[in-house]
């Protein structure tokens, strides 16, 4: 299983809707807001990684209310 990481900043006023949007996503595992430089802390599952990084580059970035997103490869040690 591949794990990605994904830091997203929200528009003011969207946190809500972007936040519920993600919990309906198929391979969305997390969803958490957070204090600090980011709005959002969200964590994403999938068999391969090519998978994983097209639901950040397909779905996650082109959501409405998303400023900026900052993608984080787990590696596995």
């Amino acid at each position: 299983m591949e794990t990605i990481y994904v830091l997203m900043k929200v528009e003011p006023g969207a946190l809500d809707k972007v936040c519920h949007d993600l919990k309906t996503m198929k391979d969305v595992i997390e969803v958490a807001t957070v204090t600090g430089a980011y709005d959002v802390f969200v964590k994403v599952e999938g068999k391969f990684i090519s998978d994983v990084l097209s639901v950040v580059l397909r779905e996650i970035r082109k959501m409405p209310g998303v400023q900026s997103t900052e993608t984080l490869i787990a590696i596995k040690m």
